[in-house]
């Protein structure tokens, strides 16, 4: 693209040498003028692409580091997952597993205890949950149809 402008400068200046002296600079200061808003140009256009890799750079060194933050952070819990402590503790949480000669407490509030107690004699006092017999027991199938669309029992009746 320089090689153009220049090109034409020179094109035009060996034209109008012809010219009197006065059109031959102004020809020249034209020349000079494109040239140098061509530069100014490449400069703020250079510009602003180093700009764009300097906060394209930025970006990614601070996702480095989240993404190298997270990574030590599993590897941690790895290693604390492959522990005996764990694994132990595990054990007896969810599979409700102890160690040889270990005794198990259950550390309960005295809320707890009355909750329990009361739901224990309620159980006795009312004998516990009573289940209703099926409306249709003993009903044959046809029966049954007759039972859930007209809402008619036929176990007395007979056909």
């Amino acid at each position: 693209m320089k090689k153009d402008i220049f090109g034409y400068c020179i094109h035009k200046i060996q034209k109008i040498q012809s010219f009197p002296m006065k059109k031959r600079y102004q020809y020249i200061l034209f020349c000079l003028l494109i040239l140098i808003v061509y530069e100014v140009y490449l400069v703020v256009l250079y510009k602003y692409k180093d700009f764009q890799i300097n906060s394209y750079l930025s970006y990614i060194t601070t996702e480095n580091e989240k993404i190298e933050e997270s990574i030590e952070k599993k590897k941690e819990r790895l290693a604390y997952v492959k522990t005996n402590a764990f694994l132990d503790k595990i054990a007896k949480t969810s599979q409700n597993k102890k160690n040889p000669g270990e005794e198990v407490i259950v550390l309960v509030t005295d809320e707890e205890v009355e909750e329990y107690k009361r739901i224990d004699t309620n159980k006795q006092m009312i004998g516990g949950v009573k289940q209703e017999a099926s409306k249709t027991l003993g009903m044959t199938n046809g029966g049954k149809w007759i039972y859930y669309i007209f809402h008619i029992d036929t176990r007395n009746d007979e056909f």
